[in-house]
């Protein structure tokens, strides 16, 4: 298996943009979930479905933030 060390610059940077965009996708799907669940009459299986899904986006968007970082700004 190829280490991080093996892999160019601008391939890191193609591999974090994937990671991202994952990401990304990732969580607008569970916040389209949220938004479908609070659309609906509000239950107490509604809220807490909904409190599931927001637990679930937070590793999301931690990740997205730790990842974040590592990418080279355009100039």
């Amino acid at each position: 298996m190829l280490s991080k060390d093996d892999m160019s610059p601008a391939d890191f940077q193609k591999l974090l943009n994937i990671a991202l965009m994952d990401l990304r996708i990732h969580r607008t799907l569970l916040e389209n979930e949220i938004a479908s669940q609070r659309a609906d009459l509000r239950t107490l299986e509604q809220d807490e479905a909904i409190e599931e899904l927001e637990q679930q986006i937070q590793p999301v968007r931690e990740d997205y933030d730790h990842y974040k970082q590592f990418l080279e700004t355009e100039k």
